[in-house]
Parts: structure tokens; sequence; C-alpha cells
């Protein structure tokens, strides 16, 4: 069944310049006048996509395998409230694009009409990074440009971008609260006087 279903698809894709399927990876590349499209499917049914422009693409050996579950997991729930929900995205290829890509992507934990925020984990500094906000949920999909890969997750909340650094806050709250009982302290002595 499911080679039938790729033989349709291929015939489809003939008229809209396809250049070719591959079954194998499940991967069909698609050419228009300006976009170079990357569709996975899976047993026949859309899964995900890359979009280049064709004027900047350049084409490459690139690994497209993109997983909904992140190995750094654990240290982005350290930076950020757990119970937040949130979608992740992880590319199997990490590293700078040869040029920007659209990628559309489903998502099960959110609704038609949710404003998604996205954010990238860089675990050389191990901080979170603001990519875009607003992102709407459409038909179960949305839809960002990168120009690198590595590994993003997908929120309603705005996460304050953080580190597990030297977070001073405490200590000029403490030195603050200091002064002004030393100041209240200061007044009350004088106007006894």
């Amino acid at each position: 069944m499911k080679k039938y279903v790729l033989v349709i698809v291929f015939i489809i894709c003939m008229f809209i310049s396809t250049s070719y399927v591959s079954a194998k990876e499940n991967i069909i590349k698609t050419e228009t006048d300006n976009k170079i499209i990357y569709v996975t499917d899976e047993d026949g049914k859309f899964k995900y996509s890359w979009s280049f422009d064709k004027k900047d693409y350049k084409d490459n050996d690139l690994n497209m395998k993109i997983d909904f579950t992140s190995p750094n997991e654990d240290e982005i729930n350290d930076l950020m409230n757990k119970k937040i929900k949130k979608e992740y995205i992880s590319f199997k290829y990490h590293g700078i694009l040869s040029s920007a890509a659209t990628i559309k992507v489903p998502t099960t934990k959110f609704k038609d009409g949710d404003k998604l925020n996205l954010y990238y984990y860089n675990d050389n500094t191990n901080k979170i990074e603001t990519i875009k906000t607003n992102i709407v949920v459409s038909n179960g999909y949305v839809s960002f440009d990168i120009d690198h890969c590595s590994d993003y997750f997908l929120t309603l909340s705005i996460v304050r971008e953080v580190a597990n650094s030297n977070n001073n806050n405490g200590i000029i709250i403490i030195g603050m609260i200091t002064v002004i009982i030393v100041l209240i302290g200061y007044t009350i002595i004088n106007n006894k006087k």
C-alpha cells in the first residue's frame, strides 16, 4: 500500500516540478520557481517540511530528521518551570545552515489559534534564547524560520532568558532592605533629638 501511495505522490509532484521522491528516506523534494521544499512523510501522511529560498539554497547532504524530544530536556527544565507545557523540536543536524530554512512541524500539545513562542536552548552557554514570538498554530502545525539547527521548544509562556550563573538579585534586594532600615532608624533617632 505504501508503495502505491508514494507512486501517486510522485505523479502529483511531477506536475509541480518535483525533482525526486526517495521512498527509502520518505522525503519528497519539490522545486518551484522560488522555493525548494523537502517534505517528510510517514506512511503516506505529511509529517514535517523544510523550505529554502531557491536563490540562496546550496545543495548539501543535510540530515533532515527532526525529533520531538530533546536530549537537553533536564537542562531546559532547570532553567525554567518544569510544569510549563512545551513541545520540543530537536534537529538531528546541529550547526549553521547554508541558507535560512522555514520549518513546518506538527504540534500535539497546543490547539489551533494558540500563539506560541519559540525558544532555542544554547548548550554552549546553558541559556534559553528567544527566536520568535506569536507563532500561530494552524491546522495542527506551526511554521518558523531558522538559520541554524539545534534544540528548540515551543510554549505559550514567556520565558525569561536566564542562565545558571551567579544571580545577584537576592544580594541586591537584601542590600536595599538593609539601607532602607538604616535610613529609617537614622531618621527616627534624629527626630527624637
